[in-house]
């Protein structure tokens, strides 16, 4: 374990380690030093503490990031990466131990789910956890479920960087195709309650709401957001209203035409992050058109498309064509896009070079959060000249969450940092006054009344 100090040097600048090298051992190896490995010994990172207090709602999207995203503006792409952390420590605090009859819960109470899972000094206080009923999962789980938690500012020294007291809404992505969610059920009533609390307890400050989530959690992060904004939660007694916005990653689309231009009347702003590689924000397609003549036809085309096609080349033309067949008129993205390329950053593994549409499961690694916020770290902007230009990472991030959960970290860098290493310390179990090591409360049944976990 390498000591606080020599942590400090690395942070400096000084070579974190050696990459093997075929010259020989008389002869000097090039070394990877900060500028191109950032720390793998640390589990998080700090992002810089730039004052943002008189910028804060156009980063929020009060003007719809007009002139933020082209070249991408420094404090907005550090804003992004922040509320991505936030959204990622859904996943890390939902350990889903397989071998567990009910792995349902969240392991870590509100007073310590930020510290354990690498974010200690945010600034935010986390207030209520989020449950939700999902049926019709494939996996063993129970019925309620953790999906998310809500945090607020509460550090002075923070509310003053940012301008003004921030509470953040963060949801889970949730398994399951035939999972069944409705934001008008239990962890919308509660996410909307809390929030009107927090509102009301700070009555007279300067707020902000910031509903934030990927995949399925970036739909519930728009629902969210939506239905703040319907129940008038964001208007405070003087008659004026706290901005609302969604950061969402990777999300479906969640409405109807109509929905965009009630969203847009009701003045909530959508920041949507989407990967031009990743599938997902292409649906929803429902059940009903899983085996019907068109989905075929399809299929035949891009399987025969596949046999001299690249494969990032294949998933447009795939993604493009589902949208042409299948996609219905009134189904439509809300918000402003902000556009990644996976095939831009030399950091991340790049799928094989020919595809097999019978393997679209490969896919997957376009959906994963933090390669997505590495993305955002290395863009110049979002739109297609800005795409073409050189990768090159922003902010001091390390380069060990790419595999935190998954393996997709490039050679040679991959070869240093394992892959999902992530791992739930003592996978969940703590130790009793007695000596018994069992769960923790509330995570064998989220149902349990519990202060600490509600």
């Amino acid at each position: 374990m390498r000591g606080l100090s020599e942590r400090f040097s690395l942070l400096c600048g000084v070579p974190l380690f050696r990459i093997p090298s075929k010259k020989p051992q008389n002869q000097s190896v090039p070394s990877v030093t900060l500028a191109t490995l950032i720390c793998t010994t640390l589990t998080g990172y700090e992002p810089p503490k730039v004052n943002i207090a008189t910028k804060w709602r156009d980063l929020q999207g009060a003007n719809n990031w007009a002139g933020l995203l082209s070249p991408l503006d420094l404090d907005l792409r550090r804003e992004i990466l922040r509320y991505g952390d936030y959204t990622h420590v859904t996943y890390d605090a939902f350990p889903l131990e397989k071998k567990h009859v009910y792995p349902s819960g969240c392991p870590y109470t509100k007073a310590e789910l930020l510290r354990q899972v690498g974010l200690p000094e945010t600034g935010y206080e986390v207030t209520r956890y989020l449950y939700a009923h999902l049926h019709g999962l494939s996996s063993a789980v129970q019925e309620v479920n953790w999906i998310g938690f809500i945090a607020v500012a509460v550090d002075p020294n923070e509310i003053k960087r940012l301008g003004r007291r921030d509470i953040i809404v963060a949801w889970r992505d949730f398994d399951g195709s035939k999972s069944v969610f409705g934001i008008k059920g239990l962890a919308a009533k509660n996410a909307t309650q809390e929030v009107k609390r927090l509102v009301g307890k700070y009555a007279g400050e300067e707020m902000s709401i910031t509903c934030i989530g990927h995949s399925l959690g970036g739909a519930l992060a728009t629902l969210c957001a939506y239905q703040i904004a319907e129940d008038e939660i964001h208007k405070t007694p003087s008659g004026s209203t706290i901005p609302i916005t969604a950061f969402t990653f990777a999300s479906p689309r969640v409405g109807n035409i109509a929905f965009e231009e009630r969203l847009k009347s009701l003045g909530v702003k959508v920041l949507r992050i989407k990967c031009n590689q990743d599938i997902v924000p292409c649906f929803p397609l429902g059940d009903e058109y899983g085996s019907s003549p068109i989905i075929d036809d399809v299929k035949k085309e891009v399987a025969e498309k596949a046999k001299t096609t690249q494969i990032s080349d294949l998933l447009g033309y795939f993604i493009h064509k589902l949208n042409q067949a299948l996609l219905p008129d009134d189904y439509t993205h809300v918000g402003t896009a902000l556009a990644l390329d996976f095939t831009k950053s030399p950091y991340l593994k790049q799928p094989g070079k020919y595809v097999d549409l019978n393997t679209v499961e490969s896919f997957h690694k376009y959906h994963n959060l933090h390669a997505y916020l590495y993305l955002v770290n290395g863009i110049f902007g979002f739109t297609a000249e800005d795409l073409k230009k050189p990768f090159k990472p922003v902010v001091i991030r390390d380069l060990a969450l790419i595999n935190k959960r998954s393996d997709f970290l490039a050679d040679p860098y991959g070869k240093h940092v394992p892959a999902k290493w992530w791992r739930q310390s003592n996978a969940g179990l703590v130790q009793t006054k007695e000596g018994y090591w069992v769960y923790p409360w509330n995570f064998e049944d989220p149902q349990l009344p519990n202060p600490d976990y509600d």
